[in-house]
């Protein structure tokens, strides 16, 4: 009885190793894995907060030499273009990590012309390294802001 104890003992010993294995891989994750996660989370705020209308929200990813060309952009979407939905289709970091790229989809529609349309457009990112943070160097909201309104 001993005997099989002891095989016992062994057979859950290395059944809890190879868990503990599992869920560090799992949690522990590529340096270049965080990197996506985290620019994924940076678009998916700064378009929310875009689609919210929270453009101080959004001017925070955007760094202070773009500042005054993000908030010309701005003064074109204020009350002239409403964002209904955004879906975040596909990030790339690049090989180099230092910047990266965002293709999102929206839906919007304008006030003096009330009907559902939508763009696809690629964001550009970069990575702050010290800080570590991504930050916008083009919004790709020009896809938007340049098309003409139909009447």
């Amino acid at each position: 009885m001993k005997q099989a104890e002891k095989t016992c003992s062994k057979e859950l010993a290395l059944i809890l190793l190879l868990a503990l294995m599992v869920v560090s891989c799992v949690s522990g994750g590529t340096g270049e894995h965080k990197l996506a996660e985290s620019l994924k989370s940076s678009v998916d705020a700064f378009n929310s907060a875009f689609k919210w209308e929270d453009y101080t929200e959004a001017a925070a990813f955007v760094p202070v030499e773009k500042k005054e060309a993000f908030w010309a952009e701005v003064d074109k979407f204020k009350g002239k273009i409403r964002l209904t939905e955004y879906e975040l289709r596909e990030v790339s970091v690049k090989e180099h990590v230092s910047s990266a790229s965002a293709i999102v989809h929206f839906q919007y529609w304008r006030p003096e012309e009330p009907s559902l349309l939508s763009v696809t457009f690629t964001q550009k990112w970069y990575y702050i390294e010290k800080d570590k943070l991504w930050k916008v160097s083009d919004s790709g909201f020009g896809a938007i802001t340049k098309t003409p309104a139909r009447f």
